[in-house]
C-alpha cells in the first residue's frame, strides 16, 4: 500500500476552543482556539505542535489588511504541563503530580493583550515537544525557527488567509532567541511568509556564554532542559556526557523534564553544576571540552544567517541571565549581513545579581517597547537602524 505523503509544514491539523480569562466576557472579547499544526525537527522529520491563536475585536486601523503577531514565550518549562496552551485560563495551573507539585504561570499573557487592543492577530506557540510527545527542544534554534514560521503559516491557513499576508516576532528571552531565530531562518524555511520585522528581547543568542552566565543563578535548572532536549536528538551525546554526572546531577537533569521553571526555581535555585559531576566541572566546562558537544553549540549560535526584515534586539546592560555582551555581537553580526538593526539598552537593575532582577525588570519596560516596534512595522513606517 502506498504512504500517503506527509502534509506540508504549517498545516493545520486539529482546532478547538481554547478558555481564556478575557474571552468569559463574551463575544465583545477576544476568542482563543488552540490549533495544532506539522512542523519540522531538526533533522528534518516531521512532527506536530500546538499554538494559541487570539483573534481581536478591536478593529485595525493601521495600513494593509489585519496583521499576525507571533509572540514567543519565554521560558515555561519543560514538563508538558508547563506549555502556555496549559494554563488555566491562560493564566496559571497549579496541582501535584506522581513526579511533585507544579505551577505554570502564563506570566506574558499581558503581551498578547496589548497587542490585541492595537488590532494585532496574536499567535502564541507551546514550541516543539512543550505539550506534546517527546522533551521540548529547549533553545535548539532550528526547531525554535520552525515551530514559529510553522505556527505563522498555520494561522494563517486557520483565518483563510493569503500566504503573503503580513505577519511579524516578538520575544523576550527564550522568545527574543525564538524570534531571532525565525528571522534568521525564513529566508530558506518560509521565504512565501511577508515578514515586517522582529523585535528580539534578551535573546539567548550564544549558548556558551549564556550558559555561564545562568549556572548558579535562580533558573540554573534550565541547563536541564537544554541537555535533556540536545540528548533526545543526539543520544551520542547523552552517552558521552551522562556517566560524568553524579547522583544529584542525575538527579538535577531527571526533574527538568517534567519541571516549570517556577518549580525549577523553587528546587534547584541557585545550584552550582560543578556539584553535579563526578569531575567537579560545570556542565559548560564538559560540553565546552567535547568537540561534538561544542559543535553542537556553535551550531546553535544566531547571527550565522541574514534575518529577513528589519529587527530591534534590546538587553539590558547589567543583564544577570542574557549577558548584553552577546547580544551586542548578534546586532552586529545581522549588520554585517546588511540588516536594518536596531541595538536598545533596557534600563539596568543591579540588585541581587544571579536572581534573575537584572533580566526580569527590564522585561515589563520591553513589552510596550516590543509592541510598539511591530506596530510601527505593520504601519511601514521606515525602520530604524544603528549599524555602524
Amino acid at each position: 500500500m502506498a504512504t500517503a505523503p506527509a502534509a506540508s509544514p504549517g498545516t493545520v491539523v486539529s482546532t478547538q476552543p481554547a478558555p481564556d480569562l478575557v474571552a468569559m466576557l463574551g463575544p465583545v472579547a477576544p476568542q482563543a482556539t488552540l490549533i495544532s499544526y506539522t512542523s519540522t525537527l531538526d533533522n528534518g522529520a516531521p512532527t506536530v505542535t500546538t499554538a494559541t491563536v487570539y483573534e481581536p475585536t478591536a478593529p485595525w486601523t493601521g495600513r494593509g489588511p489585519r496583521p499576525t503577531l507571533i509572540v514567543a514565550p519565554g521560558t515555561r518549562g519543560q514538563g508538558d504541563r508547563c506549555a502556555p496552551s496549559r494554563a488555566g485560563l491562560h493564566i496559571a495551573s497549579a496541582g501535584h503530580s506522581p513526579s511533585g507539585p507544579f505551577f505554570n504561570a502564563e506570566y506574558e499573557y499581558q503581551t498578547y493583550q496589548l497587542a490585541l487592543a492595537s488590532g494585532m492577530r496574536v499567535v502564541v506557540p507551546d514550541y516543539i515537544g512543550l505539550g506534546t510527545p517527546g522533551h521540548h527542544s529547549y533553545v535548539n534554534t532550528v526547531e525554535q525557527a520552525h515551530a514559529l514560521l510553522d505556527a505563522a503559516r498555520a494561522a494563517l491557513r486557520f483565518k483563510s488567509l493569503p500566504a503573503d499576508s503580513p505577519v511579524g516576532f516578538t520575544g523576550y528571552s527564550q522568545g527574543g532567541g525564538a524570534a531571532a531565530s525565525a528571522a534568521e531562518y525564513a529566508a530558506g524555511y518560509a521565504p512565501e511568509l511577508n515578514i515586517k520585522g522582529t523585535f528580539a528581547g534578551a535573546p539567548p543568542a550564544d549558548l556558551k556564554a549564556v550558559m555561564q552566565a545562568v549556572d548558579g543563578s535562580a533558573i540554573s535548572h534550565v541547563l536541564g532542559y537544554a541537555l535533556n532536549g540536545f540528548i533526545e536528538r543526539d543520544p551520542s551525546i547523552g552517552q558521552a556526557v551522562l556517566p560524568l554526572f553524579n547522583e544529584r546531577g542525575r538527579a538535577f537533569l531527571d526533574t527538568a523534564a517534567t519541571s516549570c521553571v517556577a518549580d525549577s526555581v523553587a528546587q534547584w535555585g541557585l545550584t552550582r553544576t560543578e556539584t553535579l559531576t563526578t569531575t567537579g566541572e560545570s556542565v559548560s566546562q564538559i560540553m565546552e571540552r567535547m568537540p561534538q558537544v561544542s559543535a553542537l553549540l556553535e551550531r546553535q549560535r544566531l547571527g550565522q544567517h541574514p534575518v529577513t526584515g528589519p529587527i530591534q534586539i534590546a538587553n539590558s546592560r547589567a543583564d544577570d541571565i542574557i549577558p548584553f555582551a552577546q547580544a551586542k555581537a548578534l546586532g552586529g553580526a545581522y549588520c554585517a549581513q546588511g540588516g536594518t538593526v536596531l541595538l536598545t539598552a533596557e534600563p539596568a537593575v543591579e540588585q541581587l545579581t544571579g536572581f534573575g532582577l537584572g533580566h526580569l525588570v527590564p522585561f515589563v519596560g520591553a513589552i510596550p517597547h516590543g509592541i510598539q516596534y511591530m506596530l510601527d512595522r505593520f504601519n511601514d513606517v521606515p525602520a530604524p537602524s544603528n549599524c555602524q
